[in-house]
């Protein structure tokens, strides 16, 4: 795996990860003006690590052309953002109503990154959506709802969250499109994480899952039927991982499995969980 960019000592010559645990797309000060900066734990944005990739650049390139010469040959890969800047929204227990209206400047803040790196020279982007959060066993643990309609009748999964989760993914995409037509000579890839999640939860045994109410491999035993719990997350006392993770796709209920990245690795690489798939050759003259 590429090492953290603040890593001492580390080569850089195979790439760099500017990962903050808890990322948002958008900076503190915005969940601060509408009240929510209790619910943001994390130390950094996009933006953070966008100044972090500035800071960088001496010790991978030597001049501007240099630089740019290195980008066009790198692939970066910009998220998954939204899924954080949700859930701080979400823990507070804002209404449903209220999240929907930061969607725009959620996506409007990924944009912004992505032409930030088109400037510094990148041709070669991928984009990921958010995942449907109704399905996972933090959601479906702490949001109870209340009539059995609120559920997907197929998937179990909280339909309002999912929908939260789709008109993102929908206006990023008609965001990564207008920045396809701004910027011609660029390949901005949006991948999918949404798809694959709901293929997991329809048809868990074609993918190697159990066919289970969606359930946290790692977490508190017996408490509950998603495996989560709050007091006794994974890596909590009172917390303990399921025998073969390989056969569930949800870590620990937040995350997923190493299963489960690999097949949607293998969708964003070949198809079909990637538009286009990044090892798709490009049309003669890009």
């Amino acid at each position: 795996m590429p090492p953290p960019s603040k890593a001492h000592n580390a080569s850089f010559r195979r790439g760099a990860n500017f990962a903050i645990t808890g990322a948002t797309s958008v900076d503190p000060s915005f969940f601060e003006a509408h009240g929510l900066g209790g619910t943001v734990w994390n130390s950094g944005s996009l933006h953070t690590q966008l100044r972090w990739f500035d800071e960088l650049k001496p010790s991978i390139c030597s001049s501007p052309k240099d630089c740019r010469d290195l980008f066009r040959r790198s692939l970066f890969i910009v998220g998954e953002f939204g899924g954080n800047d949700y859930a701080s929204s979400l823990a507070a227990f804002r209404p449903l109503e209220e999240v929907h209206t930061f969607v725009p400047h959620i996506v409007n803040s990924i944009g912004k990154g992505i032409e930030k790196l088109i400037a510094e020279g990148a041709v070669e982007l991928v984009v990921p959506g958010v995942l449907p959060n109704g399905c996972f066993p933090l959601y479906l643990a702490i949001f109870r709802r209340q009539q059995p309609e609120m559920y997907g009748p197929r998937t179990g999964c909280i339909k309002d969250l999912n929908t939260l989760s789709w008109v993102h993914n929908a206006m990023l995409r008609r965001k990564i499109a207008e920045l396809r037509k701004k910027h011609s000579g660029v390949r901005i890839m949006y991948a999918d994480y949404y798809t694959p999640v709901l293929q997991f939860v329809l048809h868990a045994e074609k993918w190697g899952f159990l066919r289970q109410t969606p359930r946290a491999c790692c977490g508190a035993p017996g408490v509950g039927e998603h495996n989560f719990n709050l007091t006794h997350k994974c890596g909590d006392p009172g917390g303990h991982a399921c025998d073969d993770p390989s056969n569930h796709w949800s870590w620990d209920g937040v995350h997923l499995t190493e299963a489960a990245h690999g097949h949607i690795a293998k969708g964003w690489l070949y198809g079909p969980f990637a538009d286009p798939p990044i090892l798709q050759t490009r049309p003669v003259g890009q």
